[in-house]
């Protein structure tokens, strides 16, 4: 499957996913309390804590290598089972313990539901890595648009039958089996496979190696949830899990789709000897003048947009979500430096400076949590600006990139996002940031928005008008036939 093409069956699947997460949040939203919604999140924080130790990112393993043959793949399934299984168990250790150690009772019984939802991934695994070396994007798509239905139809169900803050766990579970159940169907002919540890060795360097990475990542947010429900209140932390959860719905179902893909094409390019250089330069130019719209544009108008769309009483959530939204656009600007780490053979080096923004962020998160969610999402962005000192010389060493290439792209980028949050910005100052600015006005600057967007892509000749004409003269083509 082509890039183009893989990019398509990607963002469709994510852009229905969005629909239905959104539109699930709005009824969610409205059947429980940001208590329960805070129970669920203090227990997701210990969940995530815990992954830590299984984030080995094995999927990049199965992806990355040159050779593949079925001994290694059996290899990989069997550490990932291993993994699987360990982590359930730990789960469920620490459910029995949730009172000292969470200081919130109520989050035991999700701890034990969810240690049955990952043994579903023991499934799912090694199917799903394949199809995605295989770029076979299409039953990605519906199998994660399908999981993704069932986890928020199933949140909303279980909350109408008043299974308050084990809701979205029941949802879960109920997920992963799906999720499971498809993989088997459309990845049948990588779904068996026989344990075997031969070539342990190699993979569990390169876990250990990517667990310092994400793991690290995964830990700092996990351990920043915990702070705010420790020191501001499990309602408070609710708050801010709805912000969070928002803006991460944001961050993986659009850029987390976009560098899975080009992920793919990278580490083809690369393991072919191609122009990878060039795939990484324009995939950034592409992924920022993309992204960085959205984010902004979501910072300027996250009071009205909360208020509109969660409520009343959901209007506290709306500054940390702001200040996340600043804080992602700050991370688009060191983009794709795992990907570049991965293919380079540096994640031991990745890992270490992974580990320095844990140490110098968490305090600084630290203190804001002393203050307010808001100051709390504020002390983001000090993180996300500690990652662009530390990656940015990176980023252009691994991708052989000259001194002005990534400040070229910025400028573009950047000039093209500010045309098109404008009319936001200038509405918002309007109204004097009002979370009751009128609907029709917010839709009206978002159009004329998008239009400007438009514009400016074609205007200056940046890499998104070639897909614009790509996809243009592949509809003239089906009209045609």
């Amino acid at each position: 499957m082509s890039v183009r093409r893989s990019l398509a069956w990607a963002f469709s699947g994510q852009i229905a996913t969005v629909i239905v997460q959104l539109g699930g949040s709005l009824v969610i939203a409205r059947l429980l309390s940001p208590y329960e919604f805070g129970v669920y999140a203090i227990a997701t924080a210990a969940i995530g804590i815990v992954q830590v130790f299984a984030t080995f990112g094995l999927s990049a393993y199965v992806v990355r290598e040159p050779d593949l043959p079925r001994e290694t793949t059996d290899a990989v399934a069997t550490v990932n089972a291993l993994l699987m299984i360990g982590l359930s168990a730990a789960l469920v250790a620490i459910s029995f313990a949730a009172t000292p150690l969470l200081g919130e009772p109520n989050a035991a019984p999700v701890l034990r539901i969810v240690a049955l939802s990952n043994l579903a991934g023991i499934v799912s695994f090694l199917p799903l890595a394949m199809l995605q070396r295989d770029m076979q994007f299409r039953q990605l798509t519906l199998i994660g648009t399908a999981g993704a239905a069932v986890q928020t139809g199933g949140t909303i169900a279980f909350a109408l039958l008043g299974a308050s803050f084990r809701s979205a766990a029941y949802a879960a579970l109920c997920a992963a089996l799906v999720t499971a159940g498809l993989a088997l169907v459309m990845g049948r002919r990588y779904a068996s496979f026989r344990p075997r540890i031969a070539q342990w060795r190699p993979i569990t360097t390169f876990g250990l190696q990517m667990m310092s990475i994400s793991g690290v990542g995964a830990l700092n947010g996990r351990l920043s949830d915990l702070l705010v429900g420790r020191l501001l209140g499990v309602s408070a932390l609710g708050m801010y899990a709805r912000a969070s959860s928002l803006s991460n719905m944001m961050w993986e179902n659009i850029y987390g789709t976009a560098t899975r893909v080009m992920f793919v094409q990278l580490s083809q390019s690369y393991r072919s000897g191609g122009d990878w250089r060039a795939t990484y330069l324009r995939s950034f130019a592409v992924i920022s003048a993309f992204m960085w719209p959205i984010l902004l544009g979501l910072a300027v108008l996250a009071r009205p947009a909360i208020h509109l769309l969660y409520g009343e009483r959901w209007l506290p959530a709306a500054a940390p979500l702001s200040a996340l939204m600043l804080a992602q656009c700050v991370g688009v600007a060191f983009g794709m430096n795992w990907e570049l780490f991965v293919l380079r053979g540096e994640t031991g080096r990745q890992g270490r400076y992974e580990a320095a923004r844990l140490v110098l962020g968490l305090p600084i998160f630290a203190m804001g949590c002393l203050f307010s969610i808001a100051a709390a999402g504020t002390a983001k962005i000090a993180d996300a600006l500690i990652g662009v000192s530390l990656y940015y010389p990176h980023v252009r060493r691994l991708a052989n990139l000259d001194a002005g290439e990534i400040p070229r792209v910025y400028l573009g980028s950047g000039g093209i996002a500010l045309c098109a949050v404008a009319p936001s910005l200038l509405l918002m100052i309007r109204h004097g940031w009002s979370a009751r600015v009128p609907l029709i006005q917010v839709c009206g600057a978002v159009g004329l928005g998008v239009l400007l967007w438009v514009a400016a892509i074609l205007l200056t000749g940046h890499p998104l008008k070639d897909e614009f004409t790509a996809f243009r003269r592949r509809y003239r083509e089906r009209a045609r036939g």
